[in-house]
């Protein structure tokens, strides 16, 4: 625990999340282990600090491979692993790598730590039979709940049996149904570390129902109104991304468009330019919704996303590491319903419009009740016995009082 704490401390950690503390205490168990938080609650810190307290430095074997579903991410993993500690063989293999120079390393060294996603993993291992994974202390499945959305068991179903001498340790925002065969299947009886309800993310949900108004009208209506930290724009249909981008351009709006029609480099490069905050907003797809970590002020939903699911995702990126965020989203006359299964799923939206003088919340004037309403309720007798439908009869006769007030009150004024 000391190589932890002394890494915490220069990471700048003044306290550790839930679901660091759930690992730091189970890494040593000889179960594997499922860890589920929201997003932006520290989860690769939580297992990189205590498996590198644990790597020795002088086998020069695979001792880690970490299992990441977008080159992106491998990239991000790979920056935060070496701000930790750089003194471990690490190798990265994504979209954009060159097999041949990795495919000759590899034939006379192993890295000791691999950060990959599954295709490359298959690849490196099964194809060119050129990384030798077998001796794997660790296996991480980060991110894991959107891997399952790529052709992922097909891919590392072939790979695990040569884990068996690994602990696997799994980690997702959420469980979904096409993750539990997988589940149990490979880590059976694991420590189970749920966090998601620990978890107390500062982040309004701001409604705007923009009716029959174009979005594009709503969208400059809004960014006049906000002044963010960084704001990503979230827009679900790819023909939609670069005109938004272009509106904001023309504008004058410091902006950028991040989307998956870029290749790896290019993309890559506007994520460094992003945390080095040469733009204050991100057009952006559903790509960008997943484990990228900025520190986000404001994030608009131009639209909903095609998979719900999205949307929760779309919210981590503010609000990440006990900082306060905002999260806006528009509401056309389409959308009821999805906002409604939204709801369900436990998002407090708060209403507000667009103003003369701005972004304001809706307040919804309750009516007075006058004495003469008092009175009338006063008037209605409780039943001497309490019938299962009580309260919503006793509501109704309550109604039917003020009504009645109400509509003496209009004939007299008339």
């Amino acid at each position: 625990m000391n190589y932890i704490k002394e890494k915490l401390e220069q990471l700048g950690y003044k306290t550790i999340t839930p679901i660091q503390q759930g690992v730091f205490e189970a890494i040593n168990h000889k179960k594997h282990l499922i860890g589920l938080a929201p997003t932006g609650t520290g989860k690769t810190h939580a297992y990189l600090l205590p498996i590198l307290a644990n790597l020795n430095i002088n086998d020069l074997s695979v001792q880690v491979v970490i299992i990441i579903p977008t080159n992106e991410l491998v990239v991000q993993v790979e920056k935060m692993l070496k701000e930790v500690d750089d003194r471990f063989s690490v190798k990265t293999y994504y979209g954009g790598t060159n097999h041949m120079r990795e495919e000759e390393w590899l034939k006379r060294n192993q890295p000791q730590i691999v950060i990959t996603t599954p295709k490359n993993l298959l690849s490196y291992v099964l194809e060119k039979r050129v990384l030798k994974i077998h001796t794997a202390k660790y296996v991480v499945f980060d991110e894991a709940d959107m891997m399952f959305d790529y052709d992922f068991l097909s891919q590392i179903d072939p790979i695990l049996p040569a884990l068996d001498k690994a602990k696997l340790m799994l980690f997702s925002a959420t469980i979904e149904k096409s993750m539990e065969p997988f589940i149990q299947k490979y880590f059976g009886s694991s420590d189970f570390i749920d966090t998601t309800k620990k978890h107390d993310l500062d982040i309004e949900y701001a409604l705007i129902n923009i009716k029959h108004k174009a979005r594009e009208e709503v969208l400059l209506e809004t960014l006049k109104s906000i002044n963010p930290y960084l704001c990503f724009i979230f827009v679900s249909k790819k023909e939609n991304q670069q005109p938004i981008y272009d509106l904001l351009q023309e504008n004058g709006y410091n902006v950028i468009s991040l989307n998956s029609t870029l290749g790896v480099k290019k993309r890559t490069k506007i994520i460094e330019d992003i945390h080095q905050l040469k733009y204050q907003y991100v057009v952006t797809s559903d790509l960008a919704a997943r484990g990228l970590d900025f520190k986000i002020s404001h994030v608009i939903n131009y639209d909903l996303p095609h998979f719900l699911e999205f949307f929760k995702h779309r919210c981590g990126r503010t609000g990440r590491m006990n900082d306060s965020g905002m999260v806006i989203t528009y509401m056309s006359v389409d959308d009821h319903r999805k906002i409604e299964k939204l709801k369900n799923q436990g998002f407090s939206f708060v209403n507000y419009q667009l103003s003369q003088d701005g972004l304001k919340k809706v307040v919804v004037k309750k009516k007075e009740v006058s004495e003469e309403e008092i009175q009338a309720i006063r008037r209605i007798q409780k039943p001497k016995k309490v019938t299962p439908n009580y309260k919503k009869k006793n509501k109704l006769k309550i109604k039917k009082a003020k009504q009645e007030i109400r509509r003496k009150a209009y004939a007299k004024d008339r």
